[in-house]
């Protein structure tokens, strides 16, 4: 399953943002990326960057984002950063707006920041709550604010990074599950809403992903699906024909005995606050 981390103590920062803008930006497309500081969202990014996309990264780790905002600097691109949690549906919704409404364009939404929470029946409403505030509800918020934009433009692409626990049930992992389950679902009844109008909606269903928070994964990590290849089926996406559409895409790694989890592990790992998958 994709790799996702639990939530800790760290600070949240206040949604602000820090704007570069070049004098033609409403002529070049803008790719939004959430959970922009590591992993996936990073390394989507970097290969958006390269692309010539002008960004709009959202993080709540400000020193990651600011580190690899200046990394960044190579690319004849502008970026502009969000900071916050994504949780902060109406800092975020203000944020955003903002930003799009000086760039007046969004090509591709990149729903891609998410937590995981170990559990079923055992797990506190609580962290239901957070699980779906984060894995499905504020990437509904996002997709909200972006929509008119693609609707004026008549095209657009937003790839919900899901799961693999969001098309198949894991013992122990209802809670997570639940919450990738709905992230799925709301894409494929978006798919079925816009793509008459030239909006694209895919969920990209990983397994294991070599990122640091696939510490502990029972792969090893040369086996693991690699960063690039999330961004590469990204941008054989975005080169179909207008009239080409892929609701989905479930990407795993080799079946072999020791993909099945080792349950026992990882609610030890997760109860020590150790990232999981």
């Amino acid at each position: 399953m994709r790799a996702c981390h639990q939530f800790d103590d760290t600070p949240f920062y206040p949604a602000h943002t820090f704007l570069r803008f070049g004098n033609n930006m409403k002529t070049e497309k803008v790719a939004i990326i959430t959970g922009a500081n590591r992993g996936i969202g990073k390394e989507v990014a970097r290969n958006f960057a390269q692309d010539g996309y002008n960004l709009i990264l959202i993080s709540r780790k400000k020193d990651q984002l600011i580190e690899f905002q200046n990394e960044l600097k190579k690319y004849p691109v502008q970026t502009e950063l969000i900071i916050g949690d994504i949780t902060q549906s109406d800092l975020m919704s203000e944020q955003l707006e903002q930003v799009l409404k000086k760039w007046g364009r969004c090509d591709v939404l990149v729903n891609n920041a998410g937590i995981f929470i170990y559990g079923t029946l055992e797990t506190t409403l609580e962290d239901y709550k957070k699980l779906f505030e984060t894995n499905f509800k504020a990437q509904l918020v996002l997709i909200k604010i972006i929509i008119p934009y693609m609707k004026k433009q008549g095209h657009g692409y937003v790839f919900n990074i899901a799961s693999l626990a969001g098309k198949i049930g894991y013992a122990n992992l209802g809670a997570y599950t639940s919450s990738k389950f709905a992230l799925v679902g709301l894409t494929e009844s978006l798919h079925a809403e816009y793509s008459s109008q030239g909006i694209k909606f895919t969920a990209i269903c990983p397994g294991f992903v070599a990122t640091d928070m696939a510490n502990g994964a029972p792969i090893p990590e040369n086996e693991m699906i690699n960063t690039k290849d999330i961004y590469t089926i990204m941008k054989g996406l975005l080169l179909l024909s207008p009239h080409a559409f892929v609701k989905e895409i479930i990407i795993n790694t080799a079946e072999k005995t020791y993909f099945k989890i080792d349950l026992e592990v990882q609610k030890k790992c997760y109860e020590k606050g150790l990232p999981r998958c």
